[in-house]
């Protein structure tokens, strides 16, 4: 992720690290399969680009993304989904 500096507007334009394409705030869902389970996490906040679809997550989302699947694969079930949100990281 790189950004661009406008100076009209004073505000910096985040860009996309594999295209340079502009990135915007959109949720995604996350879906990861570990230890034989399926995690999937919805409305989790992230940077989309417009141009390749590529996805990315800021420092502090990646990391609440790990403590709710470290936490998610302690348990019994096979497939969890749960929301960004409620789950408690």
């Amino acid at each position: 992720m790189g950004f661009e500096f406008h100076g009209k507007k004073g505000a910096y334009i985040m860009k996309c690290f594999m295209c340079k394409g502009r990135l915007r705030d959109k949720p995604t869902t996350y879906m990861v399969e570990k230890e034989k389970r399926i995690i999937i996490i919805k409305n989790v906040p992230s940077q989309v680009c417009g141009q390749c679809g590529e996805t990315s997550y800021n420092h502090d989302t990646a990391k609440r993304l790990e403590k709710i699947i470290d936490q998610l694969s302690l348990t019994l079930t096979e497939i969890a989904v749960v929301n960004y949100f409620n789950e408690v990281a």
